[in-house]
């Protein structure tokens, strides 16, 4: 059964949970056709133009280059590409929680979330300017994020970049995290933040969003 509704001047096709599962399942599968196409050069150019193409989806909320025009979305440039491409099925499969993402990642076939994928992990994050940062949120990133974000910020594969996200996205999303809201509740950050002070995620934020 399928349903089209139209969003920010796109109409956009629902499809059935059958799909949806089917995704999940051959995740890994996704994974390694998405690797294939970025070791070819000509595959990988092609996927880039046409990710971008498609990309025009997101660009109402997350900017044309990935660079977010609203403060509490986040930036999608820059970021890892197999993270990308995760969240594309946990908002498919409702583990991650937004009407109009899970809209749309059931909307898309795993072409074109690959596509989608390689086009914004390929372009340039603009860190956020006219922010102060502290020795406090150096040092509660330095202690809390390492591990797993990095040095840079930059995370690994399936684990996303910080760097250069939007301040007021990071404070939405951390103070979500340390009250476990059911959007991100499956997220092993929910426990991270239990001990993370409520007077240090402002800190912490700024000194990401100002990380290149």
């Amino acid at each position: 059964m399928f349903k089209w509704i139209t969003w920010a001047g796109w109409s956009v096709c629902l499809v059935n949970f059958v799909s949806v599962t089917a995704w999940a399942q051959d995740y890994d599968k996704v994974i390694e056709q998405m690797q294939l196409i970025r070791a070819n050069q000509v595959e990988y150019s092609i996927a880039l133009e046409e990710g971008k193409e498609r990309s025009m989806l997101c660009g109402y909320c997350h900017g044309k280059d990935g660079n977010s025009v609203k403060p509490d979305i986040p930036n999608l440039a820059g970021q890892n590409t197999e993270y990308l491409l995760k969240q594309f099925q946990l908002f498919a499969t409702g583990e991650r929680q937004s009407y109009v993402m899970q809209q749309l990642a059931r909307s898309l076939n795993d072409e074109e979330k690959i596509n989608m994928s390689l086009y914004f992990s390929s372009q340039t994050v603009r860190p956020q300017e006219g922010i102060t940062t502290s020795a406090k949120g150096k040092a509660k990133y330095g202690s809390l994020c390492v591990a797993c974000h990095g040095a840079d910020g930059r995370g690994d594969h399936e684990l996303p970049r910080l760097a250069g996200q939007k301040k007021t996205f990071l404070i939405k999303t951390l103070t979500n995290f340390k009250k476990g809201k059911a959007a991100r509740a499956s997220s092993p950050m929910v426990n991270i933040m239990k001990v993370v002070n409520d007077d240090e995620i402002e800190p912490l934020a700024d000194y990401i969003a100002t990380m290149p």
